[in-house]
């Protein structure tokens, strides 16, 4: 069945739930049209596994821009 089809047999149903009124063809044409695609994009969103928040995060830097590691972040006692 193509999309097409589809969207004539929802628009269809939608036509009989509301009493078969006269002039809204349209309306519900693109009112099942929407809730088609509503249903496949929530379909993808379902297969896709979420991205990992880690790999969107760049990595702490290790070196300093000179070329040095960073220093300790430790607290150095006083020497007396």
């Amino acid at each position: 069945m193509t999309i097409e089809e589809q969207i004539r047999e929802v628009a269809y149903s939608i036509w009989e739930q509301e009493g078969r009124p006269y002039g809204k063809d349209v309306e519900h044409y693109f009112r099942a049209k929407k809730m088609l695609e509503e249903r496949e994009s929530s379909h993808v969103i379902e297969l896709a596994p979420p991205i990992p928040k880690i790999a969107l995060e760049p990595p702490p830097p290790t070196v300093t821009k000179l070329g040095g590691p960073l220093p300790s972040k430790r607290k150095r006692r006083k020497k007396r």
